[in-house]
């Protein structure tokens, strides 16, 4: 019967305390981390309709900005096609970088702006992510 008592009473004792780490813990698993996502926005266009995103370069052309949809037949990512450049070679900064989102058909898609060192394989860092709503016309 002691024994029962003591096992019991050890139980409840600790309760609080992993309560308490539990609340601590749980804040940095969020998925709007911006940490691990960058900023998260919402937007909402329609079907056909275009948006334009501008996002800033790194000040030193180093860096190249990246823009992924986890769902292309609900949104597609590009950048806006601008005027060739004399050298492609040449890589110097020119400010921010335009990208363009379509609403291909009706649903909710993620877009993902990662930067990540010129020519680097991998995911990159979040710089900002998107969570899109396509609405039929």
């Amino acid at each position: 019967m002691r024994h029962l008592l003591l096992k019991n009473l050890i139980r409840f004792a600790t309760l609080p305390i992993g309560l308490i780490c539990l609340t601590i813990y749980l804040p940095g698993c969020s998925a709007g981390n911006s940490s691990s996502s960058g900023t998260t926005k919402k937007m909402s266009i329609s079907v056909g309709d275009i948006r334009e995103i501008s996002l800033p370069g790194s000040g030193d052309g180093s860096m190249e900005l990246i823009g992924t949809s986890d769902n292309q037949e609900i949104v597609d990512v590009s950048r806006r096609e601008l005027a060739p450049a004399v050298d492609t070679l040449k890589r110097m900064d020119t400010g921010s970088t335009v990208f363009q989102i379509k609403g291909i058909t009706a649903g909710k898609a993620n877009v993902v702006f990662r930067k990540q060192a010129m020519g680097a394989t991998g995911n990159g860092q979040p710089v900002r992510t998107y969570i899109v709503q396509v609405k039929a016309k």
